[in-house]
């Protein structure tokens, strides 16, 4: 019997192709505990989610890739996993509360009744009973309709807990949830402005003893207000997943929300089509009452995954007036099939997300303010930029600094103090920083790629004056 060399098998197992990770298995770090024993290979495939949508053909391209290196003659591979936290949320600024939460993940769209709330519940559930960790914040303060959805509608949260940031999520099903609808009962609806709205926001997020969460799932207000800003700004999102429904005016009004989480730097896992036909539970006749393929339309038109379709059905519309998941209720049916292999590729595109972050050029890694009052910025790939103050208060793209008409910049560089330093900063959600100079202006916010140029530009500089 030849020998079995250990690159040959991890140089075999890289060259399996995965449609969803984007990346092979040997690069990801998914093959673990490799041994090889009298013609039996063992490893251990450590997958970054509870599951994928291809999982049982991953496994059997394994096996077969390495069974046909010769000399193996059986292989026995271990499936574990486990979910890596997405870098940004270990930048400074990041709410305590989600110091053990791994990924947060925005559930929108961009009008109300298309289904977002029930989507939000059933995802969340199917990672809940693959047995990740999961969180719902519900932020929809204008329509909270999860607490009815898990049978939670008469749970209220006292003020003093709100005030007191001593919040404690309700667990039910294998998830803790908070509210919005926790706030008023039923009979009291939430009327606050925007600004208010924000706050409380923020409050609840911050100030509830979430714990240890693979997945925390957010259930946005419909549009692209104060609320969804605050939530992109507070919080390094991993990813949204746009719910739609299948005629061309809901899309159409979908494509805000997608562009306003591209306006953020907040990565686009993909579009929900809900509601996508009419499922009779008599004959299983499939009727298109609402126009067949807007989603598909618009995902690509805009270049998306479509990561499923969910039908009209009675039996949702009863599971969640009973406030159960119906992936708990009826989990053969043709819906509950729809919700799982939603929250499959959901998986799959978070952990993609995740990994190429790690690898992104244009990601901080550090962030330093120097003795002078400089920047020094260290990136993913280990590069260093040193910027001067000055430099980077006269590249400020606020409103005070460049006409919001025009985009000519109204900023007189020659006018600042020489002696100007940064003195203070703290990060944007996942995407940008703003400075707090000594001469009193911090409305600038920049995003990393603005930080890059101008660090480039200073090398140059300084270069040349050398």
């Amino acid at each position: 019997m030849s020998k079995i060399d250990e690159d040959v098998i991890l140089g075999a197992l890289r060259e399996i192709n995965n449609e969803y990770l984007d990346t092979d298995l040997v690069t990801l770090g998914c093959v673990r505990n490799l041994s090889i024993k009298e013609g039996v290979v063992s490893f251990n495939l450590k997958l970054p989610a509870p599951f994928l949508p291809n999982l049982k053909e991953l496994k059997n391209s394994c096996e077969e890739s390495v069974m046909g290196i010769e000399g193996v003659e059986k292989v026995e591979i271990e499936h574990t996993w486990e979910v890596n936290r997405i870098p940004s949320l270990q930048n400074p600024g990041t709410p305590s509360s989600l110091e053990k939460v791994r990924n947060v993940i925005a559930i929108a769209s961009g009008k109300g009744g298309v289904g977002k709330s029930t989507v939000t519940v059933n995802l969340a559930y199917a990672f809940a009973n693959a047995g990740a960790k999961v969180g719902i914040l519900d932020v929809d303060i204008y329509g909270p309709s999860i607490p009815s959805m898990l049978g939670l509608k008469d749970h209220y949260l006292t003020a003093e807990s709100v005030q007191q940031g001593s919040i404690t999520p309700v667990e039910v099903y294998g998830m803790k949830v908070i509210s919005m609808g926790f706030l008023a009962n039923s009979d009291s609806p939430v009327i606050v402005r925007g600004p208010i709205a924000s706050q409380m926001v923020q409050q609840l997020l911050a100030g509830t003893a979430w714990g240890e969460l693979d997945y925390l799932f957010v259930d946005l207000p419909p549009g692209t207000g104060d609320i969804q800003l605050t939530l992109c700004q507070a919080v390094p999102l991993t990813g949204g997943v746009i719910v739609t429904t299948p005629q061309e005016v809901a899309y159409s009004i979908a494509e805000k929300g997608l562009k306003m989480f591209q306006q953020v730097k907040i990565p686009i896992l993909g579009i929900v089509e809900n509601m996508s036909h009419y499922h009779c539970p008599e004959c299983g006749h499939a009727d298109n009452i609402f126009k067949e393929g807007g989603g598909e339309i618009a995902a690509k038109k805009l270049g998306l995954p479509l990561l499923g379709k969910i039908p009209l059905s009675s039996e949702i519309v009863n599971a969640m007036e009973e406030g159960i998941p119906l992936i708990k209720k009826s989990k053969d049916s043709e819906s509950s099939k729809a919700y799982q292999e939603i929250a499959e590729k959901v998986a799959a595109q978070s952990s993609v997300v995740v990994m190429q972050e790690n690898m992104n050029p244009d990601s901080p890694q550090e962030i330093t303010i120097t003795e002078q009052g400089y920047l020094l910025a260290k990136w993913t790939n280990g590069e260093e930029d040193l910027i001067p103050a000055i430099m980077l208060r006269g590249a400020c793209p606020c409103a005070s600094c460049v006409d919001e008409i025009t985009g000519k910049k109204t900023l007189v560089v020659e006018d600042l103090p020489h002696d100007l330093m940064i003195i203070n900063y703290g990060y944007i959600g996942r995407y940008a920083i703003r400075f707090e100079f000594s001469d009193g202006h911090d409305t600038g916010i920049f995003d990393f790629t603005r930080i890059r140029k101008v660090g480039e530009t200073a090398g140059e500089e300084m270069s040349f004056n050398v």
